[in-house]
Formats: structure tokens, sequence, C-alpha cells
């Protein structure tokens, strides 16, 4: 099989002709790439390191809403996308597939193939990964030292197990850990929460939907084409009113702040929030650079799933805009990006390639490099990991419907519900006429 070499072909290649294409222009010296606000200064190594080796300058902006540079003078070269968005963004995106197979360094067999499929539509690849997100458990090691003999007690631990999160935990134990974990004043019920054991994640689908897939439901119903919402199955009901009870339930059974307690100063990077169910790996580096005492474990299970699956995994992955001038050096960024060496260099910055080989290119790093944190957990979430439904509108769906009805149970007062079956109802009502509208039905 073909590989993807990195640095030595950069040289190569570049004494021999680039891949033809009506659209580039020889001599160019500047690519532009349009990137996250979070992300300024992590990729300026990698591209002082392309620019010596190929003569071609990366100037990238950060914190711009490439929807809107797209079709624009500022439009970029090189466009961030993902698995989840892909499809939505493809007409401003190249095609890659020709340049990958008139390519003999190119081999997308090196990539994880959950990411590359998701990467794929109607057979052509629109975009090559660059780091990967999966679900993983996140805990602040010192809040659980903090509260290592009442998790002993409450866990019934003896005295030399470990208090942290484990590989076997059910959902049973992440919410007896994070009772424990959640400090307040007051008698109940009049209580004011200090800290709480988990975060609530309410403004993004990932949390709740890993719960539902986890409880052997989905979101779509099967050969359905990802048009008809699947919510009103048990396995949803189940799993929404696990994920409302964790910020709504009482005294003992709470503990994750609601909407109002969100707003405020609840944050795992403040501190006072002990786990996270999910997360975003994008999120290492500021861990890091706060001095958080943190480490990962996989996913809690349900009791009576024991082999779930459901963490989600995606990528950030990066193409060429249709109207680039300069695809050829484009794709060659592309290919040292997405390839082992620019893997390794953006592991120094919490990204971790969506690459077959990076377990064991990680372990091969000098002790100094080497993670401070359970990177073995990381691996063994992604074998339990799906990707998200590849369909066109599922972002767009997820984001303007099905959080903001979500939203409405983890409150109280003008505008709330309390009844979790009804709010699903009409989440499914509302998906199903939408999809209606789009396509007949």
């Amino acid at each position: 099989m073909k590989r993807i070499t990195v640095w030595l072909p950069l040289i190569l290649l570049l004494t021999t002709p680039l891949v033809s294409s009506c659209s580039s222009n020889e001599g160019t010296s500047l690519l532009k790439i349009a990137l996250d606000v979070e992300d300024e200064g992590r990729y300026d190594e990698l591209f002082a390191s392309f620019l010596e080796e190929t003569g071609i300058e990366i100037r990238a902006t950060y914190g711009q809403d490439v929807g809107k540079l797209i079709g624009t003078k500022d439009e970029p070269d090189i466009i961030k996308t993902s698995t989840v968005v892909v499809t939505s963004m493809k007409p401003s995106l190249l095609d890659l597939t020709p340049l990958i197979e008139a390519d003999a360094d190119v081999d997308t067999s090196i990539y994880l193939d959950e990411i590359i499929n998701a990467l794929t539509i109607d057979g052509k690849i629109y975009a090559l990964p660059t780091s990967i997100n999966t679900s993983l458990l996140y805990y602040n090691k010192a809040l659980f030292d903090e509260s290592a003999e009442a998790l002993r007690s409450s866990l019934g631990l003896q005295v030399d197990d470990s208090v942290y999160p484990q590989s076997d935990w059910t959902y049973d134990d992440y919410q007896t850990a994070g009772v424990v974990l959640s400090r307040y004043t007051g008698t109940p019920p009049n209580v004011t929460f200090t800290s709480f054991g988990a975060e609530a994640q309410l403004n993004w689908w990932g949390e709740w939907l890993v719960y539902v897939q986890q409880m052997g439901g989905s979101f779509y119903e099967p050969n359905s084409n990802n048009h008809i919402c699947a919510l009103d199955s048990q396995a949803a009901l189940d799993a929404t009113t696990f994920f409302r009870n964790k910020s709504m339930g009482p005294v003992g059974i709470k503990f994750a702040p609601d909407a109002i307690e969100s707003a405020s100063s609840f944050s795992f990077l403040g501190g006072n929030i002990a786990m996270i169910f999910g997360g975003h790996m994008g999120d290492w580096f500021s861990y890091d650079a706060l001095g958080l005492d943190w480490d990962i474990q996989v996913l809690p299970k349900p009791a009576d799933h024991p082999d779930a699956r459901g963490g989600e995994i995606s990528a950030d992955a990066f193409g060429i805009s249709v109207r680039s001038h300069y695809i050829d050096e484009a794709f060659l960024f592309l290919k040292m990006w997405s390839g082992p060496e620019g893997a390794l260099k953006m592991f120094e910055y919490g990204k971790v390639g969506a690459l077959k080989s990076m377990e064991s290119l990680i372990a091969g790093l000098p002790e100094d490099k080497q993670p401070h944190i359970n990177i073995a957990a990381l691996f063994d979430a992604i074998e339990e990991a799906t990707t998200l439904p590849n369909e066109k509108d599922f972002s767009k769906i997820m984001r303007e419907i099905v959080m903001s009805e979500l939203y409405k149970l983890m409150y109280t007062g003008r505008g709330a519900e309390s009844d979790v079956a009804l709010v699903l109802s009409r989440i499914k009502q509302s998906v199903d006429q939408y999809y209606a509208s789009l396509y007949g039905g």
C-alpha cells in the first residue's frame, strides 16, 4: 500500500512538476487560511516549518466566520470543515480525489476508517483530517483527592483503591461520585451550590446524544435515509430523563448545574466542576495552560449496557476552496499537515491526529514529550465511538430545533418544561416536518 511521507517528499515534490491545475500559479508564496480564535499561536511552528521547506507562506486569520468569507476576495485557499459539516460545505470544497490518486505519496488508508469515510461523499474525498475529537470522561484529580474519603465510602472502595473514574464505571457510579463531589450551603431543599460533580452541556448536543445512543436509541430511524426522527423510543425517554435529572433533580440526585447556574461561574476550567461527560479534546491545551490537574477515562456506561457504544468520534479537517488559484500548493500543505510529521507537531498543542498509527507515534516520543494523562483511555474510547449522522442538515437541526427544546427542560419558571416525553414528541414532530417540507413524505 502507498503511504504518506512528509518532510523529505516536500523537497522532492518541489523539484518536480506539481500536479497540473488550470488554477495554479507558478511562484506562489502565500496561502490563506481561517482558523478558530482559540487556535491562535498553535499552528505557528507548523506554518514556519512549511515556509522553511517550501518557501510558501501560510497567512492565517483567527475568529472570523469562514461562511462569511466564502465567495469574497478574502476567501481562504484552505477551508476548515469537519466530519460533521462537510456535507453542508461540499459546494465550496474541491474534490481532492484526483489530486490524491495522482500522488504516489498519498494513501488515505493511513487514516481511521470511520473518519476518512465521513469525509467521503459519493466516492469523492473533500477534505483531509488533521485532528480528532472523541467522547471522554474528563476529571479534575484535585477535586477527587479532596473528597477521597467520602468517595471511598459511597463507591464501596478499599483503602488502596483509586478514587478516580475507572473504565468499568456505570452511570450509577458516575452519579454517585458526582453527588459526593457537589457542594452546597443551606439545608435541603433550600440550598445554594458552590461546586458540582459534573458539567451540563446545554448548548451542544454531544452529551445528550451519547446518553441516547448508549441506552440503545438513535436520533434517526434506521432505513429512513436519516430523514425520520427516532426520539419516540423508550431509550430516548430514559436518556433524556437522566440528562435532565442530573441538573434538575433534588439534592442527592442532582450533580450538575441547571441552565441558570450554568450561566454563572461554574466550569471545569474554573476548577469548581469535577467532571465532563464528553467535552472537547481541543480544550486540552487550555487545561494545561491553566495548570489544571486533570485526566481522562472512557465514558461510563448504563449498568444494563456494559458494552454500549455511542460516544462521538469526529475530526477537524481541511479542504481546498473550489475558487482557490493555488490548488497544488494548498494540497502540498494538506499532505504535510495531515500526515505523521504534522500530527506529531500538533500533538504538542493538544491535538491528536486521525492516523491509525497515532498511538504508536505517541509511544515513540521521548519521555519528556510523553503525555501526562491516561492516553490509553483515548484509544480505548475511539474503539467504542461512532461517527455522527452524515446528513447535511444534522448540525443545523441539532442547534436550532433539538437543543432549544431540551434547554426548556433545564430550568424552572416562564417558558420551562418538565414533561420529557412531551418535549421529545415536539422535537420529533418538528424534525419530521422539516424533512417532509424538503423531501416530501
